[in-house]
């Protein structure tokens, strides 16, 4: 998207002005050591350097030309070194400096750093608070994923923006979303239902299309945990999905998935995830599919042949640990069915 756009978008090409734009693919040849010696964990990643080679700003993600020019714009006017730009902080702290190195500490998934910047530039900012909290809480989602923040954490934040008077409804439906998912990771959905509904409330009669289409999502969740109707949650699952999904195997894979995910029509996802199985194109990809087979029917009772499609699994990828792990579990809710 980016390339495309840096060929196209006038926006960022008046900002390359500034730079010479060097494009490696890091998952190829060089490109993997080059990933490396820099931190690069995800995609894409930009790294600003001086004549020396010496990094002097670093940032992830593409969100537009207006977003992406304002960083670089920050990073091209000042080109000190990362250690310098530190040194910098420590002794006169602001919010322009706590924000290049909140992006630079998130480049390398150290986001408890990259959310202990933002709230130093919050403090410093007051004016642009609003904007600092968003992207904290963008840090603190990415971090709760890997153990850096708990949900209570996450949800202080957000409570503070979902009573901002200045919250968009596309901002609280995306919040929603946001604490919906965490609250699945922790086993613990319907955490969520305060957020789902203030986010179905406010977006109630609008016209735009992507609040439109997350809030079909949330309807879901709400008919799951708020209403408890199954029925109505399958219906308006079944409407997001595309036409011809019945014959692709991921989208046969996903609907599976989350029938087996929130224990909605077991008997129907067991078949359509052994239809992915046939028509998926790779050992991997069958593998996997194979492996959401199992999940389904032992939650149905039926853990041998769990145990025998996580064999099949094993033998399309007998280097994965994870399938070797399921086959385990599995073995052992076979034993103790026979020892009643």
């Amino acid at each position: 998207m980016f390339a495309r756009a840096a060929n196209e978008n006038s926006i960022i090409k008046a900002a390359l002005n500034d730079f010479i734009l060097y494009k490696v693919d890091c998952e190829k040849g060089e490109g993997i050591e080059v990933a490396k010696k820099y931190e690069v964990r995800g995609y894409p990643t930009f790294i600003a350097m001086n004549g020396k080679g010496e990094v002097t700003d670093r940032w992830i993600g593409y969100e537009g030309p207006e977003a992406w020019t304002q960083v670089a714009k920050m990073a091209a006017a000042d080109p000190r070194t990362i250690p310098e730009k530190k040194a910098a902080f420590e002794a006169e702290p602001t919010a322009g400096l706590a924000v290049c190195l909140a992006n630079d500490a998130s480049t390398s998934y150290d986001f408890g750093g990259a959310v202990e910047y933002l709230g130093k530039a919050r403090e410093l900012d007051q004016a642009n608070a609003d904007k600092y909290s968003e992207q904290i809480l963008t840090f603190m989602y990415y971090g709760s994923r890997g153990g850096t923040f708990t949900f209570e954490e996450v949800e202080t934040e957000a409570k503070l923006a979902l009573a901002a008077a200045n919250t968009t409804v596309a901002q609280k439906v995306d919040l929603a979303l946001m604490l919906r998912n965490m609250a699945r990771q922790n086993d613990q959905p319907e955490k969520a239902i305060p957020y789902i509904t203030a986010a179905l409330e406010a977006s109630e009669g609008s016209t735009d299309e992507d609040v439109l289409g997350n809030r079909t999502h949330l309807l879901i969740d709400h008919a799951l945990l708020v209403e408890k109707d199954q029925d109505k949650a399958l219906k308006l699952f079944r409407s997001t999905l595309d036409e011809g999904w019945m014959e692709n195997a991921n989208k046969l894979n996903n609907f599976a998935w989350w029938c087996f995910e929130n224990d909605v029509n077991l008997e129907e996802a067991e078949e359509m995830a052994l239809k992915g199985v046939e028509l998926a194109a790779t050992d991997g990809e069958r593998a996997n599919i194979l492996d959401t087979a199992a999940e389904i029917c032992n939650k149905l009772g039926n853990c041998e042949d769990a145990v025998a499609r996580m064999k099949h699994a094993i033998e399309l990828q007998p280097d994965k640990k994870y399938f070797k792990d399921q086959l385990v579990r599995f073995e052992k809710a076979v034993a103790e069915k026979q020892n009643g």
